[in-house]
Parts: structure tokens; sequence; C-alpha cells
């Protein structure tokens, strides 16, 4: 079989070589910067970041915090699935699935750093047309760019950096992409990883470091090693065209994997992006999840990753895919729940009993933040009568979620109330989540209905008050 790479592009930073190593992080005080949009949280080893008083939320800018978030460096990825280019998570599937908020989250960080970026513009640092195998060639190999670069009969090596990205089309099946690495001292070869690359033509967005990060939780890597990329095809094989670029075009490439993700994996009669991994809730063996369920969280943050998109494109195609998106939060109970039989509440877990609920708080925000996206693009009197019934229930309901025994801090979810579960005490990240949620909505109701907007205010107060 004759095997074609239509385009192969990739990210190139300055470095050849790529050292492994790991950096300590000193723990630092709140940093506030009164021109910057966000505050800076320093806690064991970690830094956070939630809004300040300059940041303003706009349905095609950047996304709350996300150009800081590395969705695929997260324990949780297993690695970056080479048919999608998109993260598979091992979150309650040990052997990996497609989680569509983690995929959601995956095109907003990188959307967002491509708004936070946008002064460093792609450019083309080579590019080369055309590149044909030589006969009896072997192995074409090169550690530095060349002018001409001929491929081998068989496959193509060279070393890159470890910020590196892989983009390329391919015609054909039957092509793999091997990482190995060469130990400086004695030279010796090891491949390390095979990742293939079949199926039919279409894209395939690579981040090296990313790739190799994964790697090193089952097999050593020294930290001299250099990493030497492969790709092995039929014997018989070429590159069309080959560019060398910079980290936007990793970024806008990941950003319409997922979206591209999205839009062909949506369930076009309920809207829902289906979760169909089983799973009961803590040690309630008697409280499970739909089978298959539907996230609200899923939904309202591919609602707004799809609004990001179709601004751009003013695509009526995907203005209906964020409609279908929307629909479940409105429309059906396959996402909602009722806190004591009365207030609405659009719930990241749905029980597959409707009268059960766990009330999970940033799960609720995130949902409620892409209806007034969805809505902000394409207004929908019924969309506003949700968001109505959303605000109406939060005045009621966060008070719930200030924690009884430690000051000023929040509850992940309100399951001691509904299952008379223990305190689900937020975690320091989720506890910083809540108070981003609430900073962004702030914002938004700021301009038009000032009266929620302190509601959010009161709240925000009260949960920085526990990290100062």
């Amino acid at each position: 079989m004759r095997c074609r790479f239509r385009r192969l592009n990739y990210i190139l930073l300055l470095s050849i070589y790529l050292f492994l190593f790991y950096q300590i992080y000193n723990i630092n005080p709140i940093l506030r910067n009164s021109q910057s949009p966000f505050t800076l949280i320093h806690y064991q080893n970690n830094t956070y970041r939630i809004l300040s008083s300059s940041f303003t939320y706009n349905y095609r800018g950047s996304y709350l915090n996300f150009a800081y978030f590395n969705v695929e460096q997260r324990n949780r990825v297993l690695y970056i699935d080479f048919l999608y280019d998109i993260p598979v998570s091992s979150q309650w599937q040990p052997d990996g699935h497609l989680y569509p908020i983690q995929i959601a989250q995956y095109g907003l960080s990188h959307w967002s750093r491509l708004e936070q970026n946008l002064k460093n513009q792609q450019n083309k640092i080579y590019k080369f047309e055309r590149l044909q195998p030589k006969e009896n060639n072997h192995c074409s190999s090169w550690h530095t760019i060349k002018d001409e670069i001929s491929l081998s009969n068989t496959y193509v090596h060279f070393t890159i950096t470890p910020n590196s990205s892989l983009h390329f089309h391919f015609l054909n099946n039957n092509i793999q992409l091997v990482y190995s690495t060469k130990t400086i001292h004695d030279l010796e070869t090891l491949t390390k990883k095979i990742i293939p690359l079949k199926g039919s033509p279409r894209q395939v967005n690579r981040h090296m470091l990313i790739d190799i990060e994964k790697l090193m939780r089952k097999t050593l890597f020294f930290r001299h090693d250099f990493i030497k990329i492969q790709i092995c095809g039929d014997t018989q094989s070429s590159v069309d065209q080959l560019i060398i670029g910079n980290q936007t075009l990793y970024d806008q490439q990941a950003f319409y994997s997922a979206t591209r993700w999205l839009l062909n994996n949506q369930d076009l009669q309920t809207g829902c992006w289906f979760i169909h991994v089983q799973r009961n809730y803590a040690h309630h063996t008697h409280y499970h999840l739909r089978n298959p369920w539907c996230s609200a969280m899923a939904q309202g943050q591919a609602a707004s990753l799809l609004v990001r998109l179709s601004s751009l494109t003013n695509n009526n195609e995907h203005l209906l895919a964020i409609r279908r998106a929307i629909q479940p939060l409105w429309s059906s109970n396959l996402t909602r729940a009722y806190f004591k039989n009365r207030f609405l509440w659009l719930e990241e877990y749905p029980l597959e009993l409707a009268t059960k609920g766990l009330f999970v708080l940033n799960g609720c925000l995130y949902a409620l933040i892409g209806i007034i996206d969805a809505n902000t693009i394409d207004y929908q009197p019924y969309l506003s009568e949700l968001i109505n019934q959303i605000i109406i229930s939060l005045q009621h309901i966060l008070p719930y979620y200030i924690h009884p025994n430690i000051s000023s801090w929040s509850l992940y979810d309100l399951s001691h109330i509904t299952m008379r579960s223990k305190l689900n005490t937020a975690s320091y990240s989720y506890h910083l989540a809540h108070i981003t949620l609430l900073q962004c909505l702030r914002q938004i109701f700021k301009k038009i209905n000032d009266s929620v907007s302190q509601l959010f205010d009161f709240y925000i107060q009260r949960f920085t008050s526990a990290i100062l």
C-alpha cells in the first residue's frame, strides 16, 4: 500500500534536545495586580488564579481563567486520543473514555490561550512542498531542519523540542508515530511508544511534551535523554507539505479538534453528549447515575465553546448545535432536579431517581454561564426565563453551601441534606472555582441586575475571606 501524508505541520521552538526537570515553587501569599484580570494565589506548590476587579467577561473572549488550564497534563487524562486528537479520561473508567466535560474544557482552554496571545501570530518558519522518498534510502534523518528533506522508503525520524506539536493529514492507513530515546552516554536507543494513526483521511494534532509526560508514567526516561520521533509507514511514503510553526498553531488545532468532536457526537434528538460510564454516588450503592447520563455542566461548557466557534464562523449549523446543547437544560428532566421540590437545579451528575439530587455547585454555575452565552448570541425568551429561575434558586440555596464547621468555606454539594451523607467539603481548588464562577456571574449581572450582582458579591466576600 502506498501511504501519503497530505500535510505535516511541526511546531518547533529554539532548543533541539528535551531535558526533563522538575521545578519546585515556593508558597507565596495572594498576589494582586490592579491591571491584571486575575489574582494569583500560591498554595502547596500550586499556582491558582481567581478573577480580579478588572476582569470583563465576553462570550467571544477568554473563558474565565481557562487560559491557565492545562487539561492535557491532568492526572485523569490518560493520553490524547489518536483518532480525534482530544483527551481520554480515566475518571471512573481506568481504560479510558471520551468525557464531554473534559473535551469541552480542553477546547475552552486552548481558545482562551489563543485570545490571550493574539499578538503571537503563527509565523511559518519553514515550509517544504512535495517531499518525495529517494530510492534505496533506508532512513532520512536530520537533527536540524535543512532546506531539503527526503523521506526513507520505510520511515523518517528526527529530533525536536519538548513544546513541539505535530499536525498532518494522511490519505491511507497503516502509519504509526513512534517515540524513542537515545541515551547520550552510551547512545543506546530505546523505543518508548507507538501511536497508530489508522483510519480514514483526517488531520492529526499531537503535542510532543504531553505525549512524553503521559508515557513517563509507564516507562523510565532519563534526565539526559533526548527524544526522537519516527513516522513509520509502508515502503513508499511521501509528504506533500511540511510546515514548522509556533504554539499558536497547536492551540488553534486543539480548539477545532474539540469543537469537531462535539459537533459530530451530539445526540440530535435530545441535544445531549451522553456519558456511558456506569457509576454510583460515593458509597451509596442504591443511588445510581442515569445510564447513559447527560451532564448539565457538559452541556453548558460545550455550549460556551460552540458559541465561540459560532462567533468565528457565523455558520447556522453551529447555531443549531448550540440550541440543541441547551435543550436538555430547559425542556426535559435529563439534567434537572428540584431542591425541596421547589427550586430548579441543573445537575452535573443526574441520578436515576428524579426525586434525589446531588446539587453540585460548580456544575450548575458552569451550566448557567453556558445558558447566558447561548442567550447572548441567540436570544430566546425561554432562556431568559430559565436564567431567572436559576437565579431564584441560587438566592434560596446558596446559604446551604456555607460550611457549618469551617468558617466561610464552601461545600461541594448538598448530599448531606438530600442523602444524609457526610459533609462534602470543597477541596481548595473547588473552593477557588466557586469563587471564580461567582465572580464571573457578578460581573455579568452588574450592568443588567444590580441586586443579583450584589447577591453574588456577598458570597464572593464570604468565601474569599477563608483564603486571606
